[in-house]
């Protein structure tokens, strides 16, 4: 409907060439689109060679496609008069919408009326227009029109878009389709992703947003498409700068959860466009990379340490270790001084044929699934000619080549010859390796999110009765002691505890409970306790109980005049590692799981790990593991490993109280405190908000 219309309709076209409308029309019609092009002026006469009508009401043919270039004031009453006409498709160039002012949002809200109303799809508004190569169909307002190829973009930002197009051209890196989508007030990211997953000439996905406003659709979307997606996701959502009440919470921030999603999804997210570039050129004109092992061909020995590194910085690959029989073949095709271990330096005064050679030896390695072809500006060394030689072996050889040639004006002419012939090349090695890495991960396989069933114990019935609790008393947040209810009737471990408003009591409790205890103010005015010293540790005697339960009185009416204190809860001591586990909801994503060191150094060293939610026993290991946590839990120093599989248990078992109960916003344990392998884990506190 829009990347292959049988017609077009240019609403606002215009003769004067300095016009957006006028741009767009001359663009379509250069471009060489075969269709019906219906130039709407009310003036009109003829427009670049084409009768111009006064309005769509005075064309015989309904248009598959309008492109409007209209003031904003103008737009509302030809959306109705184009709706009337049976148009299904249109793209709304105009600005002055939602991104100008208060003004522009109620028009664009009665925008998508109008096209609710008559079953419209809309690009835009505020948007550049769509490209589709293969159509000969240029409706942007730039005469950048790309040569023909693989590559489907999709840009929130109209100037992020022609930038992506000028680069497609300098690079001769061809494109199929691209979309610009402006406000996203109809199609956005997810449309995109799921047309371009859809379409034959389609072989990889570029994508710059700055938000998704619809997360589980743009979940959806990626999950039902096998092609490679590059993302470059800038700025932080609103839904992220908000305060959170847990610590997890505080320091996930939105972005960090796209993060996790990306990752989850196998999305490749890049942080510049210079590594959006990169992944499409590599991903879009290579064939797959089979192996992670990288080997490295170089005739300066500093370039081969620079990417020797950049193989240790991109998890996805590594420098492979050459056979000896491959090493023997090297030393009988190169200098004798040259090195044959990997990277290979072939040496300064190298030839071609002797670069090409290694290049060859390097390809029939077992371990090797890549190659990177790295060479400086030198006076004996011919770049031309290594560049023409490797775009001659481009598809012949077993495994995908990238090659830098690292410099300035020697280097652009080489580097020209590689780009006419379509082989990935980068200006540093770095670079050239970090293209291989995307290549390796654009093989990842996505998992089936929706294939992952939550089980266990319900207890959905007493979060309600909790919760009806709290509304009467127009509360956001439960109690301590409401959370652990939450996490016992969901079969979550939580140390025996005992609430006290007395010291003699507290006493008492803690015999019954058996030393050493924790004792703690319980307070709904007080989330974090130990900010405030409301937790104390380890009390083994009676009369150590009387002092800290008079200490914990005076600390919190120092601390917090005027709280509601509902007394001091006295707590079995758990013993073991302290790690935190937290539920947040996302509110473009659902919910979340964090995980990390727990007490007082989740806020000091603020390293969280994160995945969307539900998350299999294979995601749950991997979001352990890539903590520092997992080092000490798995038995740092000759301490005992502790026991992960019962904090696993914990997990699955957050992740069934999020599926279940939509109304709580935040769940934090913190800490868990996870015992020795075979002995359990407890969760020793809770904090609870709810919506």
């Amino acid at each position: 409907m829009f990347f292959t219309p049988g017609s077009v309709a240019v609403v606002g076209a215009s003769s004067d060439p300095n016009k957006i409308g006028g741009m767009i029309l001359r663009n379509i019609v250069s471009s060489g689109f075969r269709g019906k092009i219906f130039p709407i002026n009310p003036k009109g006469g003829t427009i670049s060679g084409l009768n111009a009508y006064a309005s769509v009401d005075a064309l015989d043919d309904v248009p598959e496609l309008v492109i409007m270039a209209l003031h904003s004031s103008l737009v509302l009453d030809e959306m109705e008069r184009i709706g009337r006409k049976g148009v299904k498709a249109v793209v709304v160039i105009t600005a002055g919408f939602k991104e100008e002012s208060p003004e522009g949002r109620e028009l664009e809200s009665k925008l998508s009326d109008i096209s609710k109303r008559f079953g419209m799809r809309v690009v835009g508004p505020n948007c550049f227009g769509l490209i589709n190569t293969h159509w000969n169909l240029n409706s942007t307002f730039s005469s950048l029109f790309p040569p023909k190829g693989g590559i489907s973009l999709c840009s929130q930002s109209g100037a992020v878009g022609a930038t992506m197009l000028d680069w497609s051209i300098h690079t001769n890196n061809g494109i199929s389709k691209f979309i610009s989508l402006g406000n996203k007030m109809d199609i956005d990211e997810a449309d995109a992703i799921e047309y371009f997953g859809k379409d034959d000439g389609t072989s990889v996905i570029g994508i710059y947003s700055e938000g998704v406003a619809d997360g589980k659709r743009f979940i959806d979307a990626v999950s039902k498409t096998t092609k490679p997606i590059i993302m470059l996701k800038a700025g932080r959502s609103a839904a992220g700068s908000k305060a959170a009440s847990s610590h997890t919470g505080a320091l996930s921030g939105s972005d960090s959860v796209y993060d996790a999603v990306f990752e989850r999804l196998n999305v490749i997210r890049v942080n510049d466009l210079d590594g959006m570039f990169d992944a499409l050129s590599v991903i879009s004109s290579s064939a797959p990379m089979m192996k992670e092992g990288v080997a490295i061909i170089t005739n300066a020995g500093g370039l081969g340490v620079m990417s020797a590194d950049a193989c240790s910085d991109n998890p996805d690959v590594y420098l492979a270790t050459l056979s000896a029989e491959t090493e023997d073949a090297l030393r009988k095709a190169i200098p004798s001084i040259a090195s044959t271990h990997n990277p290979v330096d072939v040496r300064g005064d190298a030839t071609n044929e002797m670069i090409i050679s290694a290049l060859k030896i390097a390809a029939e390695d077992e371990s090797v699934g890549g190659a990177a072809i790295l060479s400086s500006p030198l006076d004996a060394t011919d770049l031309s000619s290594i560049a023409s030689s490797i775009s001659e072996m481009k598809g012949k050889l077993k495994i995908p080549v990238t090659v830098a040639f690292a410099g300035g004006r020697e280097c652009e002419s080489a580097l020209s010859i590689l780009r006419k012939n379509a082989v990935p090349s980068y200006p540093t090695p770095d670079r050239a390796v970090r293209a291989l890495s995307y290549l390796r991960r654009a093989r990842r396989e996505r998992p089936c999110i929706e294939c992952i069933e939550l089980s266990g114990i319900s207890g959905r019935h007493t979060v309600l009765e909790l919760l009806d609790i709290a509304k009467s008393e127009n509360r956001s947040s439960l109690s301590e002691k409401e959370g652990k209810t939450i996490l016992a009737a969901y079969g979550i471990p939580v140390p025996p505890e005992v609430l006290v408003t007395n010291p003699r009591d507290a006493v008492a409790a803690a015999e019954r409970i058996g030393y050493p205890v924790v004792m703690k103010i319980m307070s709904p005015d007080i989330m974090h306790k130990t900010d405030i010293g409301g937790v104390i540790l380890n009390i083994k005697t009676s009369d150590g109980v009387r002092d800290a339960f008079e200490s914990l009185m005076i600390r919190c009416r120092t601390a917090v005049p005027g709280a509601k204190i509902d007394g001091v809860s006295v707590q079995k001591m758990a013993a073991g590692q302290e790690v935190v586990l937290s539920m947040i909801r996302d509110e473009q994503f659902g919910p979340v799981l964090a995980f990390g060191m727990g007490g007082i150094y989740v806020e000091i060293l603020g390293e969280i790990s994160r995945g969307l939610i539900p998350m299999s026993d294979e995601d749950m290991d991997k979001m352990i593991m890539s903590t520092k946590a997992y080092r000490i839990l798995s038995g740092a120093r000759g301490k005992p490993p502790a026991d992960i599989e019962s904090l696993k248990d914990i997990m699955r078992k957050i992740m069934l109280i999020s599926a279940e109960n939509p109304e709580i916003y935040e769940l934090e344990i913190n800490p868990v405190m996870v015992g020795k392998r075979n002995e359990g884990s407890w969760a020793v506190d809770a904090l609870t908000t709810i919506r």
